[in-house]
């Protein structure tokens, strides 16, 4: 008797070994699960329950819910990031691409996207200025020129791979040589548009280039990464002048909105230019300092970025990978918590008993022993068409599940700012818990006691009977899995989409970094020989040229020598007028800035008179110098009558 007295309590708690304990969850599925057999034992097997029915509205609700919320993240949030990864670069067949879209049978550039991969390098420029670093793929038989003929034979495989039509950039090419024809000779074969030499290829491609770097803000840019620095530096192009405000001028005429390039490239330009400018996001500016390697003139100016390069280089940083990665984590912990839960209920279905074992006793009432005033259920069996029910049921949660875990790895994946990150984590976490959150709000208290006062339910476990029989070690392999899977993710997302997206951008925005064409191609030794070898080198060829063709040395044996070198006259003509040029708007805007002053000086006079005074609308002396807008005029007027002059004498040769 003693020893009865003595034996130490025993815990309900305590099972066997791959036995587990399956207690109520404060969620509509174990609402539904445990309604049906307390209503069956409280009102009767058979009767009709209004909270039964209840059951059932609640779990269409959520499916309904939850099934809206995640389709609408889905489509209006990870397929729309999906969309926009596409129109930045899409990736080879051969390349593991997580957006990879599904291939309509042929390997030509659609144009979907902005950037390209060419030989592991992205090519992000304007279909027609791609073609001006691959002279190669245009002077198919390397004779150093290209013919129309060698434009029509390589149409096809040029438009294929540039989604531009190779015949629309020769003939922009020729006119804007013709532009220049008072400027430098051009060979009869250019005239008529037959042939570009190498040379007229040379003197035109520098333009053309800059209009691949999209926005007039860019060319402050260019003067920081020194590309200009040869030119202001020697003097040896006058299109850029040896002024700072020069060069920016220079850059500014052409990528201005309604500029040059706009002007005389295709239709294609303006469509990669609004479509650039809408991926790269909104500009970010920084202030820097640049002295002119010419005269030593020091200018601030602003250096732009752009938001969505600065966020995937802030995707690539340690400290937000680990912040990314703990909120991936939580998020895979709540889908793992789901999955349990369903093997639970898994294993009710196929081990626990039936209710026909037990008869009328399937479902006993029992005082609670926490609160003697209370009754508390035991369900020993289960009744087949209510095992079906939840078999169907569980599969459906299972579904909807899957859909969750896709949808917000995703959502959490594709994010790459602190705060949202953060935001669309609690977004989830919402989501995830709308099933607990409906069974709170909604059912009354008495009804929810009753489903959650009863004796946990020993169930044989479903898994590795190893695991089983070791629970502590079955949650930390749990949790091991759960990190590798994360660890896993991040890296592959890292190397598959945000380093290839990051380079696009960077390359299409700013054209930089290491895997750009354009960049590796056109970069500070590229423009230092162009300004300072190339260009001046450009005249000395179209001299040859010219000596070689029949029809210059028929006149020659004419007219003589002179014609044959009147060619370096051109050169310095080019030089006077680009120089007479800058002068000429440099003059007229000092006029313009007085005109303002006289205007916003009289408007203030106007309204500061008395009534009785505004009639009179006289200016006086002293509203501004007349010295200096004589003088002014007087030089606008002087240049512009040695630029007709210049050019008068030019086309009478």
């Amino acid at each position: 008797m003693a020893a009865n007295v003595d034996a130490a309590p025993v815990d309900e708690d305590d099972v066997e070994d791959c036995v587990q304990l399956v207690r109520p969850s404060d969620n509509i599925y174990s609402f539904f699960m445990f309604i049906s057999p307390t209503e069956s034992k409280k009102v009767g097997e058979g009767a009709f329950s209004w909270d039964i029915v209840m059951a059932y509205i609640l779990v269409v609700m959520n499916f309904f819910m939850q099934g809206v919320l995640i389709y609408l993240i889905y489509e209006a949030v990870v397929i729309e990031n999906i969309s926009w990864q596409n129109g930045v670069v899409k990736l080879k067949k051969n390349d593991v691409d997580l957006f990879a879209e599904k291939q309509s049978g042929t390997t030509c550039n659609d144009g979907g996207a902005l950037c390209f991969r060419d030989g592991g390098q992205y090519s992000c420029a304007p279909p027609s200025v791609q073609l001006t670093g691959r002279w190669g793929e245009l002077d198919t038989n390397g004779d150093g020129i290209w013919t129309r003929e060698e434009v029509l034979a390589a149409k096809k495989e040029l438009q294929c791979k540039y989604v531009v039509n190779p015949v629309e950039v020769f003939d922009v090419l020729v006119n804007m040589l013709k532009l220049r024809k008072h400027l430098i000779w051009l060979h009869p074969d250019v005239e008529s548009g037959k042939a570009i030499h190498f040379p007229y290829f040379t003197y035109a491609m520098g333009d053309l280039i800059m209009c691949g770097y999209r926005s007039q803000d860019m060319c402050a840019n260019l003067l920081e990464r020194g590309f200009f620095h040869e030119a202001l530096k020697t003097g040896k192009a006058p299109r850029v002048g040896k002024t700072i405000e020069s060069a920016l001028g220079y850059c500014k005429k052409l990528l201005q909105p309604g500029g040059t390039c706009e002007n005389l490239l295709p239709s294609t330009y303006t469509v990669w230019k609004i479509s650039s400018g809408q991926e790269c996001g909104s500009p970010e500016y920084s202030k820097f300092t640049y002295t002119n390697p010419g005269n030593g003139a020091i200018k601030s100016l602003l250096h732009v970025d752009y938001s969505v390069v600065g966020e995937y280089s802030l995707s690539q940083e340690f400290w937000f990978r680990i912040y990314k990665g703990i909120v991936l984590c939580l998020w895979l912990f709540v889908i793992m918590a789901e999955y349990k839960e369903m093997l639970k209920i898994i294993a009710i279905i196929f081990y626990f008993p039936d209710a026909s074992e037990f008869g009328h006793d399937a479902v006993l009432m029992e005082r609670d022993p926490a609160d003697p005033e209370d009754v508390r259920y035991r369900i020993q069996g289960i009744e087949s068409q209510h095992r079906r029910t939840m078999g169907i049921l569980t599969l459906m949660r299972a579904g909807l599940t899957i859909g969750l875990a896709i949808c917000g790895v995703s959502y959490i994946i594709k994010t790459n700012s602190y705060a949202d990150l953060l935001m669309n984590g609690v977004t989830l976490a919402f989501v995830a818990e709308l099933a607990a959150l409906l069974y709170a709000q909604v059912l009354r208290e008495e009804i929810r006691d009753q489903t959650e006062d009863i004796k946990p339910m020993h169930v044989r476990m479903i898994g590795f009977d190893f695991l089983n029989r070791r629970p502590a070690v079955n949650d930390m392999v749990h949790v091991l899995i759960i990190v590798a899977i994360v660890y896993g993710m991040m890296e592959w997302q890292l190397q598959n989409v945000v380093l290839p997206v990051y380079g696009s951008l960077t390359c299409a925005c700013g054209q930089t970094g290491s895997n750009c064409f354009e960049a590796q191609q056109f970069d500070y030794d590229f423009w230092n020989h162009y300004w300072g070898t190339a260009v001046p080198g450009v005249f000395q060829e179209v001299d040859e040229l010219k000596a070689a063709t029949p029809a210059a040395m028929m006149f020659a044996s004419v007219f003589g020598d002179e014609f044959l070198n009147n060619t370096r006259y051109s050169k310095d003509l080019e030089m006077d007028v680009q120089q007479l040029m800058t002068t000429h708007g440099a003059l007229e805007s000092e006029v313009e800035k007085l005109e303002t002053q006289v205007e916003s000086r009289l408007a203030r006079r106007i309204k500061t008179r008395s009534p009785s005074k505004q009639h009179s609308t006289t200016i006086p002396a002293s509203a501004v110098d007349p010295s200096k807008t004589k003088a002014a005029a007087a030089m606008l007027e002087m240049f512009q009558n040695a630029f007709a002059k210049k050019l008068h004498k030019q086309t009478s040769l």
